[in-house]
């Protein structure tokens, strides 16, 4: 489909009306929202500056929902991607995000136009109505980009400091202009307690989760004046310094000590929020239930309750950087999910000799990608994207890493963070399991069934005890194992049972085992 079969017809020039604008809206392809929002784009760009406020918030508002069933169906062909993201999914993105950008700065140049002399003769509420659109669109192009494990752009970050600024000087920063809508408040506070949660580092699914916590929960922090109010050396470990000149959400208080307080500065305070997080907490170990706490019922899943722990630890004290970045970039290759690593660990390219010849069988069932190291401690790697099918990189994906230096070592980790720039740009976290792994084939001894396992002799993590990755669904607690181990005269069966669930990952389960007899 054409671009320009598209457009509405009628001369560059000439100016969108409501019911032409409305029809047209009708013929979008929702179905490739990545033709639709350029298309989009291109028709509110065709509305005048020179004509009238209220016309041109009526044009907008039409677009409104729209431009939200736009972004679903971007974000449900985004949800089934791998990274990097591939061009068709590249366009996609980049249409849905300049729709939202495009809506954004129509809205606020319009915020911008309503005089402070206006508001007394009847622009109040469109003033106030289009700084809340323009800061609802900013903050949903921050979310578009945690879908893909980007940072976010520094111009809606710009923006939304801006614009809530306006709207708390204006006096309607808790005023709802729209039926059951946010308030420029609640949009603020949601944008910036999402990216104080590390969306980079969330496991696949969850950022859905936080989202949904923070809508419902961000009530219980507070925006106040970083002069006033607060005594600023004193550094509460659950506030955060909010700088609207910086384009950036903005950063722990504890880590701001030294930073030069202005007049429009902001503390983020979670003091009450995190009381409620730790309330919460306990309620659920006390068996109480969920729902009547505020939360879904899966929050009684190990998985939701880790989730909370992980949101308490970072609305308070955000740890800094331990080891410093190298200059030196050695190249790796990597496989990515639990099959691929065990066929790595179990194939000739684990222990081949010095040469980087792949052998026939390596090359047609391995899909190796190349990556640089970034960073290296004791406790993992940072990597940063060279070439090469990536496969499906998320968050809490295991990952099998191979030095190019050192072609008989295999790393074992897991994905921590995952940071998606433009086309082709991706950088991993990833944190090492364990140094030992062993690929074997474990024997159910209820079932008598066998099931690729990969044994982790021990884990430095969990006072050096063994565990065992395992296809999701594989076992459970309890489940007792034969696992075959090398001893001097051959091999011999060892009897394990599955204790307690560590982790669980798109493709596996990491569980702590413990040797029977």
């Amino acid at each position: 489909m054409l671009l320009q079969s598209l457009l509405p017809s009628g001369s560059a020039g000439s100016e969108v009306t409501p019911e032409g604008f409305q029809t047209w809206l009708t013929t979008l392809p929702f179905d490739r929202p990545g033709i639709a929002a350029h298309a989009l784009v291109n028709e509110i760009s065709r509305m005048r500056t020179s004509m009238a406020i209220r016309s041109r918030i009526k044009l907008l508002e039409t677009a409104v929902e729209p431009a939200q069933k736009l972004l679903a169906a971007g974000s449900a062909e985004l949800a089934q991607c791998s990274l990097p993201l591939s061009s068709e999914l590249q366009h996609t993105f980049g249409a849905v995000n300049a729709l939202f950008k495009t809506l954004a700065t129509s809205y606020a140049a319009i915020t911008d136009e309503i005089a402070s002399k206006w508001v007394g003769i009847g622009f109040a509420k469109p003033r106030n109505l289009a700084t809340v659109r323009a800061m609802q669109f900013q903050a949903q192009r921050l979310d578009l980009a945690y879908q893909v494990y980007a940072r976010g752009s520094n111009s809606s970050w710009t923006e939304l400091h801006r614009l809530y600024r306006i709207a708390r000087d204006g006096g309607f920063a808790k005023n709802t202009e729209q039926e059951a809508g946010p308030t420029a408040e609640q949009i603020y506070l949601n944008a910036l307690l999402l990216n104080f949660a590390e969306p980079t580092k969330l496991p696949f699914g969850e950022l859905d989760r936080v989202r949904s916590y923070v809508e419902n929960h961000s009530n219980h922090a507070e925006l106040i004046e970083a002069n006033t109010n607060l005594p600023i050396d004193q550094s509460p470990d659950s506030c955060f310094l909010i700088k609207p000149l910086e384009a950036r959400a903005g950063r722990s208080l504890l880590r701001a000590k030294s930073a030069s307080i202005s007049p429009c500065d902001l503390v983020l305070c979670c003091t009450r929020l995190q009381s409620k997080l730790k309330s919460q907490l306990t309620d659920i170990e006390n068996g109480l239930d969920p729902e009547t706490l505020g939360l879904p019922a899966t929050a009684r899943q190990p998985q939701y309750v880790g989730m909370l722990r992980n949101l308490q630890r970072l609305w308070s004290l955000q740890t800094t950087r331990r080891f410093s970045r190298q200059n030196f970039k050695p190249r790796v290759d990597i496989v990515v999910g639990f099959d691929a690593l065990w066929s790595f660990l179990n194939a000739p390219a684990a222990q081949r000799r010095s040469t980087d010849e792949e052998t026939t069988e390596t090359k047609s069932s391995l899909v190796l990608s190349e990556w640089a190291i970034g960073n290296e401690s004791p406790s993992g790697f940072s990597l940063q994207y060279i070439g090469g099918n990536a496969g499906p990189v998320c968050v809490s994906e295991v990952i099998g890493l191979r030095p190019r230096e050192q072609l008989n070592v295999v790393y074992v980790c897991a994905t921590r963070r995952v940071v998606s720039g433009d086309q082709q740009s991706l950088e991993l976290g990833l944190q090492k399991l364990a140094p030992i792994a062993k690929p074997v084939l474990a024997r159910l001894i209820e079932s008598n069934q066998q099931v690729r396992a990969i044994m982790l002799p021990r884990m430095p993590g969990m006072s050096n005890s063994p565990a065992l990755l395992v296809p999701k669904n594989s076992v459970t607690i309890g489940t007792r194992l034969s696992i075959p181990q090398a001893v001097k005269n051959g091999v011999q069966q060892v009897e394990y049972a599955v204790e307690t669930l560590l982790e669980q990952g798109p493709s596996c389960e990491l569980y702590t085992v413990a040797q029977q007899g």
